[in-house]
């Protein structure tokens, strides 16, 4: 119990010492043995790749408050922008698709009328391919341009909001980007020409590449650059005084939206910069890969506290040099095998152990921003009539399965398995406030978990998907323990790492998941029932998907919404929002926060896994790429849309996914292919969360104030919004007041 205390007491001391043991450890081991120096070396210049990403995420921050998960997919954008240039002298230009085409062939599917509209030019030729400096310098600029457009369009309209909609709307850009590059370029690699000599030395006996050894050195560069801009220039003071009180710099003279704007743009013109260098040196471009890097480049930033360009540099090094050394484990008879290749994921895993380890350590890891004021959370409001208004969609939805054709009712299923996803996050994200890019991560444990249980160990419906979601229910739990000591933007940059390591490290092990290829989930079958999705049956038209099976899904969405809307209303969704509005005040009114916390990440991860063993039996197999990182990524900004706060969010959510109800209307009726489908919510949930953060599902909420009574008094607030009072009472009140009306409340 004392040493215990001890720790408590000295965590930061404790913490350090583990540091620093750790890196003797390491030193150690490449002082010794040439193999390990020369593999922690290999690793130099993906840890100043990570390193740059990173420094570019810490000046966005300390900038404007806004964690950038589009960073990453800013540096892919100005990297095809680049290549594009060397390889054909064409500029590249947004938008795409063009407008004015796409609104002509929709009025020409409809049936409306058929009009010729003009095209807008998406590139522009300059003569002919471009040297490298001219070139490079072009890219810049628009680099610079794509920052303060982000900055003006999208975040400066955000600066009063709350920190959910700042990482959806990061979120939401990084969509945007990255569709617009598939859709561009498409998803094949394109090469990219070499900028600096691949040469090696040798280095202590280590052979070194020597175009690693220059990223590095700009990497440092930039980084002393920045610090001393941050401690001895004016404007480099002038923002560590609005990061530290908004307020005092505006009473100081400094405009905060222009200090935000310029540290976007250097932000984005740094990510750039490294991601031109990056592609010029694997002499490829995807616009994957390098979206990706933004993970472990969070990682390394968040260990620097989104603050320090120093720590920031040491861990994305010192990550990519560990990523580096675990790929010679590899090779070590020791080392774990699956199918006689090296256990896969461990690389992928190593910055979410890391994060989680030295948050955890660390307690609170992000500075506090002196915003001029705070917006609120989407409002989680009660449900009137819920039960009959859910029973006459059922019937309406049971009606189209036996009636509309294959394609709608294969629409109808994804968006019933869609909602039952996004369910979860309304639980979650909406009732409690914990932000989790993980979702479909868990729900792809569940479909994986089903395939082995049905497949290897001959476990029967409804046994088998149960226990698959009983699995999901695990992993979230044990997402939930950073969660207990994290929260907001924090924990959302954890469990989009956890949700990376998940995908790596267990949807990509043959052993476990069947591999890239995947692995298949048979068909459901009850009392000798069969309704699997590809079976046919007598009712309806004959074909697949078979009716009976999206009836069962149905039946499931219905029974998981009403036992979401009577959580909501019971005295644990009572708790749940006392912990969103405030969690010291809800342990102080005697509130178990922990016990909360745990609660919601089980249950949404419960109701997660449901939905993945949905979509196994649905398509009839489950792969990595169905339930990988973009898909969890895609899935906040689908609840988002809906209403991420309100259970009929859900349903709306669910209509909005690829190859759900909306893409396929637009596929149908207006020609619209449904590989817009990305490009398109993430611009419309970039919209949402500046115009209507409620989502669909609160838009036809009254937003005006009421009426006042007969005696001129205006009724009560709590009638219209059960969490409005809580944003106006104390801290120490409104979560006493919560608990208490959840007692004496039917």
């Amino acid at each position: 119990m004392a040493l215990t205390r001890w720790v408590r007491l000295h965590r930061r001391l404790v913490a350090r010492g583990l540091a620093l043991v750790t890196l003797a450890a390491f030193v150690a081991l490449l002082v010794a043995y040439t193999d390990q120096r020369q593999a922690a070396v290999g690793g130099i210049g993906a840890g100043a790749f990570i390193a740059a990403i990173g420094l570019g995420v810490v000046l966005t921050y300390r900038g404007s408050g806004v964690v950038n998960f589009a960073a990453g997919a800013m540096a892919a954008y100005v990297a095809y922008v680049y290549n594009d240039l060397r390889s054909t002298g064409d500029l590249f230009l947004p938008p795409l698709p063009n407008p004015l085409p796409l609104i002509g062939t929709m009025l020409d599917g409809a049936g409306i009328a058929h009009v010729d509209m003009p095209s807008i030019p998406t590139r522009v030729s300059l003569g002919g391919p471009l040297d490298f400096w001219t070139a490079f310098t072009l890219s810049l600029l628009l680099a610079a341009l794509l920052g303060l457009l982000a900055h003006a369009l999208v975040f400066r309209l955000l600066r009063q909001a709350p920190p959910l909609a700042k990482v959806v709307a990061s979120v939401g850009v990084m969509l945007v980007l990255q569709a617009t590059l598939v859709l561009r370029f498409g998803s094949d690699v394109e090469s990219v020409k070499p900028v600096i000599d691949p040469t090696v030395t040798r280095v202590a006996g280590v052979v070194v590449s020597e175009n690693q050894l220059v990223v590095a050195g700009i990497v440092i560069a930039v980084a002393t650059l920045l610090w001393i801009g941050f401690r001895f220039t004016r404007v480099g003071l002038a923002t560590r005084a609005a990061a530290e009180n908004e307020k005092g710099a505006v009473l100081l003279g400094y405009s905060p939206e222009f200090l935000a704007g310029l540290n976007w743009m250097m932000a984005a013109v740094l990510a750039g910069a490294f991601g031109i260098l990056l592609a010029s040196i694997n002499t490829t471009l995807d616009p994957s890969s390098m979206v990706f890097l933004v993970v472990p480049a969070l990682g390394a930033a968040l260990l620097g506290r989104f603050s320090s360009f120093g720590l920031t540099v040491v861990a994305g090094l010192g990550i990519g040099m560990a990523q580096s050394w675990i790929e010679l484990l590899g090779t070590k008879p020791w080392f774990p095998k699956a199918d006689n290749s090296p256990l896969p994921g461990l690389k992928e895993a190593l910055p979410f152990l890391v994060i989680v380890l030295a948050l955890f350590l660390r307690g609170r890891t992000l500075p506090e921003r002196g915003a001029l004021a705070s917006g609120r959370l989407p409002r989680a409001t009660q449900q009137k009539h819920f039960a009959t208004k859910v029973a006459v969609a059922s019937i309406a939805a049971a009606i189209a399965l036996f009636v509309l054709g294959p394609a709608w009712r294969v629409a109808i299923i994804t968006s019933l398995t869609g909602s039952v996803i996004c369910l979860s996050l309304v639980v979650l994200t909406g009732f409690v406030g914990q932000i989790s890019l993980a979702q479909m991560a868990f729900a792809g444990v569940s479909g994986f978990g089903l395939s082995l249980l049905a497949t290897d160990s001959g476990v029967p419906f409804p046994l088998a998907p149960l226990l698959g979601a009983g699995i999901a229910t695990l992993f979230g739990l044990l997402t939930a323990l950073p969660a207990l000591r994290l929260r907001g933007v924090t924990l959302g940059v954890v469990t989009l790492a956890a949700a990376l390591a998940i995908e790596n490290f267990v949807f990509r092990n043959s052993e476990w998941s069947g591999g890239i290829e995947g692995a298949p989930v048979p068909p459901p079958r009850f009392l000798g029932f069969a309704f699997g999705s590809n079976e046919l049956s007598s009712w309806g038209d004959g074909k697949v998907p078979n009716p009976w099976f999206g009836v069962f899904c149905l039946v499931v969405l219905v029974g998981l919404l009403l036992l979401v809307a009577n959580l909501r209303k019971s005295s644990s969704g009572r708790r749940m929002l006392a912990v969103r509005s405030n969690e010291r005040a809800a342990a102080g009114a005697g509130i178990s926060v922990v016990g909360t916390k745990m609660l919601a990440f089980g249950f949404a991860a419960f109701v997660a896994g449901i939905g993945g063993a949905l979509s196994g039996y649905s398509v009839g197999t489950v792969t990595p790429a169905r339930f990988g990182l973009f898909a969890s990524v895609a899935f906040l900004v689908f609840a988002y849309l809906g209403g991420i706060a309100n259970v009929w969010g859900a349903v709306f959510g669910g209509m909005l996914v690829t190859g759900g109800l909306v893409s396929t209307a637009l596929f149908e009726w207006f020609d619209v292919d449904t590989k817009y489908t990305l490009l398109v919510a993430g611009t419309a949930v970039i919209l949402a969360t500046i115009k209507s953060p409620e989502g669909i599902a609160g838009a036809g909420r009254v937003q005006i104030s009421p009426r006042p009574d007969a005696a001129g008094a205006a009724p009560d607030a709590r009638e219209m919004d059960p969490d409005a009072e809580a944003q106006r009472l104390p801290d120490s009140l409104h979560v006493a007041t919560s608990v208490t009306r959840a007692k004496v409340e039917p």
